[in-house]
């Protein structure tokens, strides 16, 4: 998927948290802006920690090309 596709739903206002799917069929949960940073050909994901929504645990660097799809999420 083009950075820019995904750029343009990390910008959205108001944020709706979603989902980025890889091809391998991975799902990655983003669910505020500040989890996904995205650059000219990767994206920087933001594992949470579990139980605190507040505080990244680790993250998680994959090419924007292996983004095949995004999943609206509930809040």
């Amino acid at each position: 998927m083009a950075p820019q596709t995904i750029l343009a739903e990390v910008r959205k206002s108001p944020f709706a948290p979603f989902k980025l799917v890889l091809a391998d069929g991975a799902r990655y949960d983003i669910r505020h802006p500040d989890q996904c940073m995205v650059m000219k050909k990767s994206v920087v994901i933001g594992e949470l920690s579990p139980g605190n929504d507040e505080c990244i645990e680790w993250t998680i660097n994959i090419n924007c090309y292996n983004v095949v799809g995004i999943e609206r999420t509930e809040a």
